[in-house]
């Protein structure tokens, strides 16, 4: 079965959950939206769901529970035999009594994150995609320090790699991938895994598995002055 996505969508057309699994995308925000309506008109004006629509070569299957719609987009023809079903029961599993979390505010919190983290994984198992553990950068000092012009931490990164490696540093939230960051600065990977070399040798970052479960980095107090 080839999966291009997944989504969670609250029947008021709000994105609980998404994640691609190919180059065929589409936004979250207005897809929710457009499918929730949908979902809708075929309840209230037809009387009955239909659970599978298909586009030319694209199949969107879902299901309707609690309130929430599990949807997959997967190739034309492909069975998602119980793979909604199952996408449905892990998301209770996680999120049944603490759908708060996912709300714009509580979502980037340390316990939202981790329940993410742990729900994308098993998620990743059912659609039989295997993630690339790639390690990222995460930020140790604090933006503000980061921007000020007296800043030894600006002073060092731009003496040596230019306005591009405060850019690279401000990215580098723990979400990032250095890939990612190169792609969304547009510069060069290598340059990239250079500065974050630097930025990490001098503690301005710290590198970890991009499923590391545990809290990341906070800005430290103090902040780290560059070496001699």
């Amino acid at each position: 079965m080839v999966v291009h996505a997944v989504w969670i969508i609250d029947t008021s057309g709000i994105p609980l959950y998404h994640k691609a699994y190919s180059p065929l995308e589409f936004d979250p925000t207005l897809f929710s939206s457009f499918f929730s309506s949908l979902v809708h008109f075929q309840s209230e004006m037809m009387g009955r769901q239909l659970q599978d629509i298909t586009f030319e070569d694209l199949s969107f299957s879902y299901i309707v529970d609690a309130g929430l719609v599990f949807l997959a987009s997967v190739k034309k023809d492909a069975s998602t035999g119980k793979l909604l079903e199952s996408l449905r029961d892990v998301f209770f599993k996680f999120f049944k009594d603490d759908l708060i979390l996912l709300s714009t505010m509580l979502r980037t919190s340390p316990r939202a994150r981790e329940l993410l983290q742990n729900f994308e994984l098993e998620v990743d198992t059912l659609v039989g995609y295997t993630p690339q553990k790639e390690p990222v950068p995460v930020r140790v000092t604090a933006i503000p320090r980061l921007l000020h012009k007296d800043s030894p931490i600006r002073q060092d990164l731009l003496r040596r790699f230019g306005m591009k490696a405060i850019l690279i540093v401000m990215l580098a939230d723990g979400t990032y991938r250095i890939n990612d960051i190169s792609t969304a600065l547009d510069i060069p990977a290598k340059e990239v895994e250079e500065i974050v070399g630097h930025a990490q040798r001098r503690g301005y970052l710290k590198v970890v598995s991009a499923y590391q479960s545990e809290e990341l980095a906070q800005p430290e107090p103090g902040e780290q002055l560059p070496e001699p």
